[in-house]
This record gives C-alpha cells, sequence and structure tokens, in this order.
C-alpha cells in the first residue's frame, strides 16, 4: 500500500470501534477518516468522505451491516467492504455475500490479518477467511472456498488467466514467477495448494519445485497440480511407481525424457522424467491440467483435490 488508505469503521460497540480504530491506524499506509455507529449514520458520512474501505460490523441497531453494505455498493460501487462478524452471526453469510463485501474478518481478528485483509482487497480480490465447516449443514448455500492458492509460471498472461478464473471464484491467489520465488512464497503465505508450470528458468523446474515441495515435511503432503502440454498415461495400475519403471525398459518409452501418469481409478497421478545425469526421477503429484488452462477443467480438478 504506496498510497494512504482511507478507511471508515462502522460498529455500534464503542470499545470495539475504538480498539479496531487504533489498530488500523497502527498499519502503515493506513488512515482513518472516520466512525460510525450503524449503517444510517455511516450514509450521512459517506456523503462527506469517500473511503477505500469499509470496516463493516454486521448486528447493529436501526441499520445493520447487510443493509448498509448494500446500499454502499449501489451508491458508491468502488469503496471496498469488509465485513466484521461474531461466529454466530454465519448464518447471515449468504446474504452477506449478496449484499457485495468483498471479505470476512472474526471480530477477533490480530491486526496482521487486518493488514492482509486490507491489501486483498485493495488488489480486487476476495477473501474469506472464516472457516466454513462450521456453515457446511446449512441448507442450499453455496459459498466461495477461502483457499489459498500459489501459482507459480514465468508467463505473465497465464498467469494474469488463472488469477482472473480463480479469484472470481472466492479462492485468495498468490503469485510467483520461478522455483525460488515460489518456494520463498510457500514458507511465507503457506498456501493450501500449489498449481506449477515445468518449463521455467530451467526446462523442468516445475517439476524440481514439486519434487522439493513432496520431499519437505513441513509442508504437510500440499497438493501440487502440474500445468503441461506433455501427454498423461492413463492406467488402472494401482502401482504407478513401478508402471513406470517397467515402462522405462521397453524400448519405447525408456530414452523419454518425462512421463506423467495417472490412476484412472484412485486418481492417483506421478512423474518420471530424467535429470540431466540420465537419473530417472519419480515423485507423486496431486494432478495435471493441460494447456491452455480451461476454466470447465481446472475449477472442478482443484475442488476435487481440496476436498480430499
Amino acid at each position: 500500500m504506496n498510497d494512504t488508505t482511507k478507511i471508515i469503521i462502522v460498529d455500534d460497540h464503542q470499545i470495539y470501534r475504538e480498539g479496531l480504530k487504533l489498530a488500523a491506524g497502527n498499519i502503515k499506509g493506513v488512515s482513518v477518516i472516520g466512525v460510525a455507529s450503524n449503517g444510517i449514520e455511516l450514509l450521512d458520512l459517506l456523503q462527506k468522505n469517500t473511503p477505500d474501505i469499509i470496516l463493516m460490523d454486521i448486528e447493529m441497531p436501526e441499520m445493520n451491516g447487510i443493509e448498509a453494505s448494500r446500499r454502499v455498493k449501489s451508491l458508491y460501487p468502488d469503496i471496498k467492504i469488509i465485513a466484521i462478524t461474531m461466529f454466530d452471526e454465519i448464518e447471515y453469510m449468504a446474504s452477506i455475500i449478496d449484499a457485495g463485501v468483498n471479505c470476512f474478518l472474526l471480530k477477533n481478528t490480530t491486526r496482521e490479518e487486518l493488514e492482509r485483509a486490507i491489501k486483498t482487497v485493495l488488489e480486487g480480490k476476495l477473501l474469506f477467511p472464516i472457516h466454513l465447516s462450521k456453515i457446511s449443514n446449512l441448507k442450499n448455500f453455496n459459498i466461495m472456498k477461502t483457499s489459498k492458492i500459489l501459482l507459480v509460471d514465468d508467463d505473465i498472461d497465464i498467469i494474469t488467466t488463472l488469477e482472473t478464473i480463480l479469484t472470481k471464484k472466492g479462492y485468495n491467489v498468490i503469485t510467483a514467477n520461478n522455483k525460488v520465488e515460489g518456494m520463498k512464497k510457500i514458507k511465507e503465505e503457506k498456501p493450501d495448494m500449489a498449481i506449477l508450470d515445468v518449463m521455467m528458468t530451467t526446462q523442468y523446474e516445475g517439476f524440481e519445485m514439486a519434487k522439493e515441495i513432496n520431499d519437505d515435511k513441513s509442508l504437510d503432503d500440499m497438493p501440487v497440480l502440474m500445468l503441461t502440454s506433455i501427454d498423461v498415461l492413463i492406467t488402472s495400475n494401482t502401482d504407478l511407481q513401478k508402471m513406470v519403471r517397467d515402462f522405462r525398459k521397453n524400448p519405447g518409452f525408456k530414452d523419454l525424457h518425462v512421463l506423467l501418469v495417472k490412476d484412472i481409478v484412485s486418481g492417483k497421478a506421478g512423474i518420471d522424467y530424467l535429470s540431466e545425469n540420465n537419473k530417472s526421477i519419480w515423485f507423486p503429484v496431486s494432478g495435471f491440467i493441460r494447456k491452455p488452462v480451461e476454466s470447465s477443467k481446472i475449477l472442478p480438478e482443484i475442488e476435487k483435490i481440496l476436498q480430499n
């Protein structure tokens, strides 16, 4: 946030309002330009001051946060809204989303989480960090996923396309252009999964990064989806590594630098590639998406991987 980000805080509890004002005011580049105790006061305030972001309480007298958000979005569509909620208010979440909010935060949020939310909505992204399993029993409720996904690709067009597709579905997207930057983002951001291109700085950099993720026990088996134009061998053999080794004995396959295999029954997938010293390297991955990427194919694959 290079320029000053102007914020208005709306909450009917004075102590919490003042605490939130203090927390937001301590974030570099943020200026709290006003406070209100309900939606009516907010609309009056907006006639004199136009913020970049509104931190909006949901349960308030006279005009609650849902109706206030709806009116703000109608009158000032460029203003971003971060809804501040309690766990016992999640039953209203579908209505809050319909009102046009850009982010949910719990009332016990940390300053770091608030700063991240402000940065995310300013980038035009959606952020829903509430633990959605709490509302899994709500009927007819369809909500955007909150998972954080790392995209690693040196092609800016592919990054832009994928980021647009995933952001529209509510995923929190972070990006990198190579293996070094990608591993750094993994350590810092702790994404729920990674989507990796194969050819970047080197021919097999994506494979090398996928193997490094797979070998790092601290990453807790983080799923990896590979972007590739290489054909995938489909099999019903559950022992994928043995299958690949058998393929390598076949004169028609032993010189192939890359073998991608997937068990059509279990969904398990893996990669075997020849290193620079002609050593066969094997490791499992979560799946493959063929380039050019289509939203109708990648979104169901991501959802399936994250549900496992």
